[in-house]
């Protein structure tokens, strides 16, 4: 749990840490020292919600993690994280980033969508990134429920995903391909890709109509 020859986090603060997230059932917590690049952390709901050990986390690193993401989410997450983690001047100025949602494949296979939330704690001569990452599986399941709704409506369709209805709203704000991917942390390929699955979804021939027929239908 405690890596390095320093003790970053003292067992008084790790025995703190543990008891302010003992009880949570949708929230991971883990804490990086950015100086030793190792993990001296994780709550035991990596365990009980992914099926992933404290000592298996810490051993594989962000390597790890990075395995278990979704591949056609992984491009536009991955070089963030890097940036993050090897960029000493990343979060000059700021204390947080923005937040990430993603999908992550647990211990049996079965995909969470995690909300991946960051915030940086300097720590005597240590650079600590705390990462907060929510389960919100169930929301997602909710909220593709109320989508199968609308869509029984709407035939011609088919249904669209979250991260497609990302795009979509972002489409009808004007954003071009280059600046979703940007807003999202995704690709510009797969911000065109998901541009591209909703113009067939809708039945149009380009973003012109795929706005004013998404409006029509309510979802913009």
């Amino acid at each position: 749990m405690i890596s390095g020859k320093e003790f970053v986090l003292s067992p008084e603060e790790i025995q703190a840490l543990s008891t302010c997230c003992e009880g949570e059932k949708n929230l991971m917590v883990s804490v990086f020292d950015k100086r030793s690049k190792e993990f001296l952390y994780h709550n035991d709901s990596f365990k009980s919600i992914l099926g992933y050990s404290r000592q298996e986390m810490v051993r594989g690193g962000w390597d790890f993690w990075f395995q278990k993401i979704r591949p056609d989410e992984l491009a536009g997450i991955r070089p963030v994280f890097e940036s993050i983690i090897q960029n000493p001047e990343f979060f000059n100025g700021r204390n947080s980033v923005p937040s990430f949602s993603y999908h992550i494949q647990d211990a049996f296979r079965k995909w969470y969508l995690i909300q991946h939330q960051v915030s940086f704690l300097m720590k005597s001569y240590n650079e600590l990134i705390i990462s907060y990452l929510y389960d919100v599986t169930n929301k997602e399941r909710i909220e593709n429920t109320f989508s199968l709704f609308r869509f029984s409506v709407q035939h011609k369709t088919g249904g669209i995903s979250n991260r497609e209805m990302e795009v979509l709203l972002l489409i009808g704000e004007g954003f071009s391909s280059r600046q979703i991917a940007e807003r999202l942390y995704i690709s510009v390929h797969t911000a065109i890709s998901h541009r591209k699955h909703l113009i067939e979804k809708f039945a149009v021939k380009n973003t012109a109509q795929l706005i004013k027929e998404a409006s029509k239908s309510g979802f913009i």
